[in-house]
């Protein structure tokens, strides 16, 4: 089973508690500088995240669907927004309140819909979003058509390579394996991969989600990623990490762990390597997000400069810059990650789920099976 019983029930119960998309919140898109050109990311809400429904990460509110929305007013807006843009783009992410392959969110007919809608885009690579576990031939085949002559990628996200990590930490509901066999299926009809890796991951040290999510980079490399994209975590309104934020059982990484991570990869693998969502694009009037990975006020602004100009010109030379700026907060993280482990603390993990048990009121009886069982795999890891 890909699926602790005593974390989806934790997170199925925040899922139950998060309000629904508003129906007017059909469209959205932002424009940033990416990989020396322009990045458009066009969003469109759907009955959301089937996973999420279910009681899925701990990480994600990409929105919770209202019902079935209007399909009609959603591809009338896309239009909009689509004659609106009059750029050639470097980057072209399509992405639905969820996963763009699976059939029980965006229809074969939306698809059709979708492809004649963007015709007339011009960009050098088009992205979409799906998870591992909803990838179809029909699905990469259906990529290729929209948008003959650009690259096409399809992104996923894996957060973790560690299988006891996805299950445990993130309730991914997916095991690594999953993403090296669709590696292969991609490849095989033309169509690039990229890898969307975690960083942050809950129930552990910061120094430890370092680790793994720098393992998870090398990983998916090796299974055949054609590019990583690392995601530091921000903490969301209406997912686990918020209820764990609120209750002191976790905290956003500091921005200092994405330099260190990067820093760790050569040159070479640093051109695969992107960034993003080190920073809240759409502001607090617009966004879930309401804390995010950081410095200090006093280098905030140079530290954020500087990965944005990495970001855009995927130059190795601002890896080092950061690596060399000094501050008291990257003092003061230094010492916080010399402190820690770089290990899982097991006892640490099973304490916070005694917490998060009893905040949800899971009988002792389910708790104390579902830690065995955690345990045992544990040890077999």
């Amino acid at each position: 089973m890909y699926i602790n019983r005593v974390l989806r029930q934790i997170t199925y119960a925040i899922y139950q508690k998060r309000p629904a998309m508003q129906e007017e919140m059909r469209t959205n898109y932002r424009i940033e500088r990416v990989n020396g050109g322009l990045l458009c990311d066009l969003w469109f809400l759907t009955v959301g995240c089937l996973h999420d429904a279910k009681g899925g990460c701990v990480m994600c509110n990409y929105g919770k669907g209202n019902g079935s929305p209007n399909q009609k007013k959603i591809l009338d807006e896309l239009q909009n927004i689509i004659e609106r843009l009059p750029w050639e783009f470097e980057d072209f992410l399509l992405t639905p309140s969820g996963s763009m392959l699976d059939e029980r969110e965006v229809s074969r007919e939306m698809r059709e819909k979708l492809i004649y809608l963007l015709h007339k885009v011009k960009t050098k690579r088009f992205i979409v979003e799906s998870r591992v576990d909803t990838i179809t031939d029909e699905g990469i085949d259906f990529v290729k058509r929209i948008l003959p002559k650009a690259e096409k990628y399809i992104e996923i996200g894996v957060e973790s390579s560690d299988d006891w990590i996805l299950k445990n930490c993130l309730n991914k509901g997916t095991v690594f394996s999953q993403f090296e066999n669709a590696v292969d299926r991609i490849h095989k009809k033309g169509v690039c991969v990229t890898a969307n890796i975690g960083l942050g991951f809950p129930f552990m040290s910061e120094r430890a989600a370092v680790r793994y999510a720098t393992q998870a980079v090398k990983d998916s490399l090796q299974a055949g990623a054609d590019s990583i994209v690392v995601f530091p975590y921000h903490i969301k309104k209406g997912t686990l990490l918020d209820v764990m934020y609120q209750n002191g059982l976790y905290e956003p990484v500091s921005l200092w762990s994405l330099v260190k991570m990067l820093r760790d990869f050569s040159e070479k693998d640093l051109k695969k390597i992107q960034i993003s969502w080190y920073k809240d694009y759409f502001g607090e009037e617009r966004s879930y997000i309401y804390r995010s990975p950081t410095t200090c006020p006093k280098c905030r602004h140079q530290v954020m400069d500087t990965l944005d100009r990495y970001r855009d010109e995927q130059d190795f030379t601002h890896i080092e810059t950061l690596s060399h700026m000094t501050c008291d907060c990257q003092k003061e993280w230094q010492k916080r990650m010399q402190q820690q482990t770089d290990e899982i603390d097991i006892n640490n993990v099973l304490k916070k789920y005694h917490i998060l048990a009893r905040i949800y009121g899971i009988s002792k009886e389910v708790s104390e099976r579902g830690e065995q069982v955690m345990y045992r795999e544990f040890l077999r890891r």
